[in-house]
């Protein structure tokens, strides 16, 4: 399908697209405070002084002064494909957009495609609290674009798509961006696409899906999409971080090894982007958002993530969470602290029946198992629930992980079941019905105030 038939791509590469889904209110929001654990280099010349606001991306020749050049045009360029790989090998750079996938592995994969292959930078956040993408193209989209035109060069492709949400304010720094740079990477074509405003937007398949014409839906996997994504053609994609991660690396050389972003989010909806680097205790990375967690437990990953204990947090690592904690369900790098007045069965609750809201509908476990979990947290944080609600619970958990289209339902089956886990006590209160003193609403986290999802079945947001 030609990209100008496309609803998805803007009418034109570099304009808005105003009939797409409607506005991701926290993409468009103010932009989260940024720091650093470290002397950063993702965000050099972005922080003036820890927990400083985002500034205004640099222009091109600013950039260049900070960082440097990415891989040259020409017919030696494809030569150096087995630099790049060994690089992202060497550098240890994982998909950042919660897979953690190795980006060498799909290197190679596409590299053995005879067709030429198209660069798919996913900057769409499905996470409401995650913020680091948008951080990135608004203040270092140089950088992002820097990895892609690298990986274009080097795979021999001719066309990178930006894959982001509708609405999002890092619109304008990266039209800009790409402006700069039409004179100068004249042998590639960059695609601005959006997004709709749905939570498995930003999934593979997803981005392969509505790239290609079709809804912006999961799709079970046939065929990898190193082999047979954008409109069948062989695709690299992964996420905006991933593609910064690569620049840095291939520019900067191994000093930069092991950098990442994390957000972390307070219990006032604020947001702090913080890079920082593998290894880091995930408590001085709070400490330098200005969150005091202690003694608290903490939402890790992100809504499809987990709870992790005050204690096991005390001692984690990024390295723990990210490679070496499957349980933990990371997905994103993202922590957000609750309050210690809200009872964290609510919580799950209101996370539980968003996420069901968020379902494509189109398998067994999001169109019936979602909602009818997200109905019994709801009783149970109610103290309300039926006799056989706990033990629906510990059934129904098992058959929503590892079936349908995407992985969407095993996020909310892992959020549950660390629920139970790290708040046994307090949830065999409201089995029990006992009263709960704590609040039950969370209005200041983004979308999990609004209403209990009811009902087997859920409409799909139109496209």
């Amino acid at each position: 399908m030609n990209a100008t038939d496309n609803p998805f791509f803007a009418p034109s590469s570099l304009q808005p697209n105003t009939s797409a889904a409607p506005t991701n209110p926290f993409a468009a929001g103010p932009l989260p405070a940024v720091a650093a654990t470290h002397g950063p280099v993702l965000l050099a010349g972005v922080i003036v002084q820890p927990g400083a606001p985002a500034l205004r991306a640099p222009d091109l020749a600013t950039h260049r002064s900070w960082h440097g050049s990415p891989l040259v045009a020409g017919h030696r360029a494809r030569k150096h494909l087995d630099d790049v790989v060994s690089i992202a090998r060497d550098h240890g750079i994982r998909g950042r957009g919660g897979a953690n996938f190795p980006l060498a592995v799909k290197f190679e994969a596409v590299a053995k495609e005879r067709r030429r292959p198209v660069i798919v930078v996913n900057a769409a956040e499905g996470e409401p609290a995650s913020g680091k993408d948008l951080v990135l193209l608004t203040s270092a989209p140089h950088l992002v674009l820097d990895g892609a035109v690298t990986s274009a060069r080097a795979l021999g492709a001719r066309e990178i798509i930006v894959w982001l949400h509708h609405g999002s304010s890092a619109l304008v720094s990266l039209r800009r961006a790409i402006q700069e740079r039409a004179t100068i990477d004249t042998d590639l074509t960059f695609r601005i696409a959006q997004a709709p405003d749905r939570f498995v937007a930003g999934q593979a398949t997803s981005v392969m899906r509505g790239l290609s014409g079709g809804p912006a839906l999961p799709y079970t996997l046939r065929e990898q999409v190193s082999s047979k994504g954008v409109d069948g053609r062989p695709t690299l994609l992964s996420n905006a971080e991933t593609f910064a991660l690569l620049a840095v690396a291939v520019q900067h050389g191994p000093e930069t090894a092991g950098q990442m972003l994390t957000t972390v989010m307070d219990e006032l909806g604020h947001r702090t982007v913080v890079e920082s680097r593998r290894g880091t205790h995930v408590s001085e990375v709070l400490r330098c958002a200005g969150v005091d967690a202690t003694g608290l437990p903490v939402l890790a990953g992100g809504y499809a993530g987990g709870w992790i204990s005050a204690d096991d947090m005390h001692r984690a690592t990024l390295d723990d969470l990210v490679l070496t904690a499957p349980d933990v369900r990371l997905g994103v790098a993202l922590f957000a602290v609750p309050s210690a007045s809200w009872c964290p069965v609510a919580v799950t609750s209101s996370i539980v029946s968003w996420l069901a809201s968020q379902s494509a509908g189109q398998c067994g476990p999001c169109t019936f198992g979602l909602p009818a979990t997200a109905e019994a947290l709801s009783r149970l944080a109610a103290s309300r629930s039926l006799p056989e609600d706990r033990d629906r619970l510990v059934r129904w958990l098992p058959m929503l992980s590892g079936r349908g289209a995407c992985a969407h339902p095993d996020g909310v089956a892992g959020l549950v079941r660390s629920t139970g886990e790290v708040f046994a006590e307090h949830l065999w209160d409201h089995v029990n019905g006992k009263p709960c003193d704590r609040a039950q609403t969370v209005p200041t986290w983004p979308k999990i105030s609004g209403p209990v999802v009811t009902g087997a079945a859920r409409s799909v947001m139109p496209l």
